[in-house]
């Protein structure tokens, strides 16, 4: 059995410093991927307690006082922080918890629609409204009892009853209970304890997470949980039953104890925020009968300790610093010009970091306000001072300046949350791992303004190929080994306040190296408020990206978008966009998981469709020509309400009125509709020094002749594979967008136009030379949609018909001479006919 290291006395500093201790009991609240108690971290360490034979004084299905009294001393003793009931808990239990440090999540037991017989529309909603009832009662009874860590709406509804009804019903009518408790008191917690087999029921409504997970595979159990965090978004994930059943032999009960171990000490690697152990005892009643043979106790039913409660003692005590883990040195590198509003805040919570050999770097990047002096307040900090040059420059200079092992990067307007160096550390679990980083969400008290641009499109996210690796991790919270820094040359000086992130990631994976990421290793980031500054923001991200695409064109598409072979992920719970669920056959598979379809399409829709939607409604005045060429403009009208429609749905407001609801999702429709048109712009006005400073390419050999269809013969000095690679360099040197080929193409290289294919290709023939052409195919599906139309116009106005053929045949002629012209330049034609 592993063992966690003894616990370090030194506790996590919270909001204010410092771990939830002796002393009253505080409201809970969610702080971010954890919780809080009096403005510091609290240990969610709980127990399931129940349920019981009902009492012969008020029918309460718990022990009588004296046994509760017992039961929660020990629970105290032993650590636990929250005892979890599965009915309302009476005034009794609330106060015996209470006096031993226990906060109580609070069940409120309802009769669900497992226990309907049919399918009345009549009798579910009739399950619903008395549901409703008994938790308003509950909610009111309970509001402002600061004893009760949260209100749980229920408990594992049956897949097939889920199925049954439909997944809408349900998760609406827990939407439902959960405004409910709302109404009686807004800041009680709520939550619902699902499990792997309804995983798919979407729960954006709770406040924190809760599953009941029973995995006996420590590598299964692993990989769910990170899976679930990213279900869970930015809120806590709670396990709301882990153990294991002991059986009734001692090898019984010494493996329950072994596999609890390695369950708490993965929950806590995996940045779970709470763990309720099933159960407290082996004494279980479910209705009206003692269950017998169910031994999950960690106590026996005459409350006879277990080894699993040795187990639960040790991990109660520990936190994730506990863990036995190589950390390495952390140097965080801090890169600030003009950062004087938010530095101080960022600061002040990065040198708070409780973290062993953690060093801490301000680079100054040549700011002309009260920059430095704030870090002179600081004495943790250390202040590198440079002339202003750009991001990439003052990144180089940290990363050099640093001594740590590990490289982590934080932005000025960002600070990290304090088990944040941890779990980066705990992200390099495979020596492939070259780097990592984690979520960054808006710290919960910035305006709403904030909240918007942090669903608008464009902004710092993580692009995920697996639950814990990943393509992309923004430049707001990353970490890198310095050895892997010194490899790939650093940080290209090129970008000088964006585009470096997605730069160095791909150079990293290029080298072979994986990126690996936390879900837990969160930090807060402050989000442009205002659509102004968010849009300039914007238009200087399309510069950026017209760098990025001139050092990576194989990652871009035909639309200049970039090809992400991962899916883009935010810190928002997973929407029910684009999801499939897999049920198994008979809807009987054990986890029955959520999987998001695509992803791509909808951003083309946008980043490219938005753009051309909106040229096309600049056709609008032909109408004054003939009616009947207002249609284009309509159809793209018709695009962008269908685009507005699809953003709106998919936002998530803050709880408020429906109007204020109703304005923040128009609000982020309005961001998703304008930011597409500012980045291309952007993007436009970058294209044309995006190509300067690009590294040299080998020279390519000289052409010897040419040969009838505009074939270029050159003598093959060397390889063939690696004079296709220069000859496409070189073309996209000249401002081609070449799309690579991958293996199943019989072209190097394609150009991409509205009208044709011009496909790059080479061969080795005859023996000694390579011959090279540009090979041109029509696109006849939009040649001949092109066709239609313009016989429509013709139809309409002839010199409007006549005008778009003009247009066509013109753009048909530059695809076709555009790139034969730039090869003949390259490989410099000499005057030779065949």
């Amino acid at each position: 059995m592993s063992l966690p290291r003894a616990p370090s006395g030194d506790a996590f500093v919270g909001v204010q410093g410092g771990i939830s201790g002796d002393g009253p009991l505080g409201r809970i609240e969610v702080d971010g991927k954890f919780f809080k108690e009096n403005g510091r971290r609290f240990e969610f360490r709980g127990v399931t307690y129940g349920t019981f034979a009902p009492r012969a004084s008020d029918g309460a299905r718990f022990p009588e006082r004296q046994q509760m009294k017992r039961d929660f001393a020990a629970m105290g003793e032993v650590g636990f922080t929250v005892v979890r009931t599965y009915t309302e808990p009476p005034d009794d239990l609330l106060d015996l918890a209470a006096d031993w440090g226990l906060h109580v999540l609070a069940a409120v037991h309802w009769e669900d629609w497992r226990y309907l017989l049919g399918a009345s529309r009549r009798e579910a909603a009739r399950t619903a409204r008395q549901g409703r009832a008994e938790v308003r009662a509950a909610a009111r009874r309970l509001a402002g009892d600061e004893r009760v860590l949260a209100i749980n709406l229920g408990n594992e509804v049956p897949a097939d009853v889920v199925r049954w009804y439909g997944t809408r019903t349900i998760s609406a009518a827990i939407a439902d209970l959960v405004e409910t408790v709302k109404e009686e008191d807004g800041d009680h917690l709520v939550t619902y304890a699902n499990y792997p087999t309804a995983e798919y029921l979407p729960l954006e409504c709770l406040d924190f997470l809760t599953f009941n997970v029973f995995l006996e595979q420590r590598a299964e159990f692993r990989r769910y949980l990170t899976r679930l965090q990213h279900l869970a978004g930015d809120r806590p994930l709670v396990l709301g039953e882990v153990g294991l059943d002991a059986g009734r032999s001692p090898e019984g009960e010494v493996h329950q104890a072994a596999v609890l171990d390695w369950q708490l000490q993965t929950a806590l690697d995996r940045g779970v925020a709470g763990t309720c152990v099933f159960s407290w005892t082996d004494e279980w009643w479910v209705g009206g009968s003692e269950v017998d043979g169910w031994n999950f106790g960690l106590v026996r039913a005459d409350r006879s300790p277990k080894p699993a409660l040795d187990v639960a003692a040790r991990w109660n005590r520990c936190t994730v610093r506990d863990l036995d883990w190589p950390w390495p040195s952390i140097s965080v590198v801090i890169c600030a010009y003009n950062a004087a509003t938010t530095l101080d805040e960022c600061l002040r919570h990065t040198c708070d970091l409780h973290y062993p050999h953690l060093e801490i770097l301000v680079v100054d990047d040549g700011s002309t306000d009260d920059t430095a002096a704030i870090v002179r307040r600081h004495p943790r900090a250390r202040l590198v001072e440079l002339p202003h040059a750009g991001l990439s420059v003052a990144r180089n200079e940290g990363f050099r300046q640093a001594t740590g092992e590990l490289i982590a990067y934080l932005d000025s307007d960002a600070y990290p949350s304090p088990e944040w160096p941890y779990y980066l550390a705990l992200a390099l679990d495979g020596s492939s791992i070259g780097s990592v980083g984690g979520p960054n969400v808006p710290p919960p008290e910035d305006p709403i303004g904030a909240h918007v641009v942090a669903q608008a499109p464009g902004g710092p996210v993580h692009v995920l190929t697996a639950d814990d690796r990943a393509e992309h991790v923004p430049g707001c919270n990353m970490a890198f080994w310095k050895k892997v820094l010194i490899e790939v040359g650093g940080f290209d000086p090129v970008y000088t306040s964006a585009g470096d992130d997605v730069d160095l990631c791909w150079k990293v994976l290029d080298r072979g190296w994986e990126i690996g990421f936390h879900p837990a290793a969160l930090v807060w980031h402050h989000r442009r408020s205002g659509l102004r500054p968010y849009l300039r923001q914007q238009r200087g991200y399309g510069r950026a990206e017209a760098l990025v695409e001139a050092r990576h064109p194989d990652r871009f598409g035909p639309l200049g978008t970039a090809r992400w072979r991962g899916r883009i992920y935010t810190s928002l719970p997973q929407a029910r966009w684009g999801q499939r669920v897999y049920r198994g056959q008979f809807g009987t598979a054990a986890y029955q998981s959520v999987y998001q379809q695509g992803g791509y399409a909808l951003d083309v829709a946008h980043q490219a469709g938005v753009p051309a939607a909106t040229a096309l409604l600049a056709t609008a005045p032909l109408a004054a020509v003939a009616v009947q060429l207002a249609l284009p403009a309509l159809l793209a009208a018709l695009y962008l309400l269908s685009i507005v429609a699809i953003d709106m749905v998919r936002a998530h407001p803050p709880r408020g009125s429906e109007l204020a609801r109703a304005r923040f999702r128009s609000s982020v429709a309005a961001h998703h509709l304008l930011q597409p048109c500012v980045r291309t712009w952007g993007r436009w006005r970058g294209a044309g020094a995006a190509h300067r400073g690009l590294p040299t390419v080998a020279p390519l050999p000289r052409a010897v002749r040419t040969a009838a269809g505009g074939v270029h013969v050159l003598k093959e000095d060397g390889s063939r594979e690696a004079l296709a690679s220069t000859l496409v360099e070189e073309l996209r040197r000249k401002g081609l967008r070449l799309l690579p080929a991958i293996g199943w193409e019989d072209h190097d290289a394609r150009l991409v136009s509205t009208f044709l294919f011009a496909d790059l290709q080479t061969s080795s023939h005859p023996v000694g030379f390579v011959q090279v052409r540009v090979r041109t195919r029509p696109r006849w599906a939009r040649l001949a949609l092109t066709a239609l139309t313009t016989a429509s116009v013709f139809a309409v106005n002839a010199l409007a018909a006549a005008v778009v053929t003009v247009a066509v045949a013109a753009a048909l002629c530059r695809s076709a001479w555009r790139p034969r012209r730039i090869l003949e330049r390259a490989v410099q034609r000499p005057p030779v006919k065949a």
